[in-house]
């Protein structure tokens, strides 16, 4: 994928612009679909992995992280051996979902 060279008024718009911000993190790859397989119901790690398929586990990592980071999505953990955790949707992640299911439509009136 082609990387554009960045110009001064774009890095302060990410500075204060929040539409700026969260694009940059749906931008990266895979986390729309991370972002997808999650809203479908609670995940485990090994269940996200197999269903997105083709990526690494180091980086599915880095992306819940990112996910997480951003209030997206919740990780549980459960105090058992051996270890569990799930992710969740977040009200702020059910809420873009449903930006997503806005978007949809708007491709299907103006871009058919």
């Amino acid at each position: 994928m082609q990387q554009y060279p960045k110009v001064k008024w774009c890095d302060k718009m990410e500075k204060t612009c929040p539409v700026t911000n969260i694009i940059n993190i749906l931008s990266k790859k895979y986390i729309l679909l991370i972002l997808r397989q999650i809203n479908g119901g609670q995940k485990r790690f090994n269940e996200l992995l197999k269903e997105v398929g083709n990526i690494s586990p180091r980086t599915l990592s880095k992306r819940l992280k990112e996910l997480e980071k951003a209030g997206l999505v919740r990780k549980r953990r459960f105090n058992e051996i051996p270890p569990r955790v799930e992710y969740n949707l977040t009200v702020s992640g059910k809420d873009l979902i449903e930006c997503f299911k806005s978007l949809n439509e708007w491709v299907k009136k103006w871009k058919s």
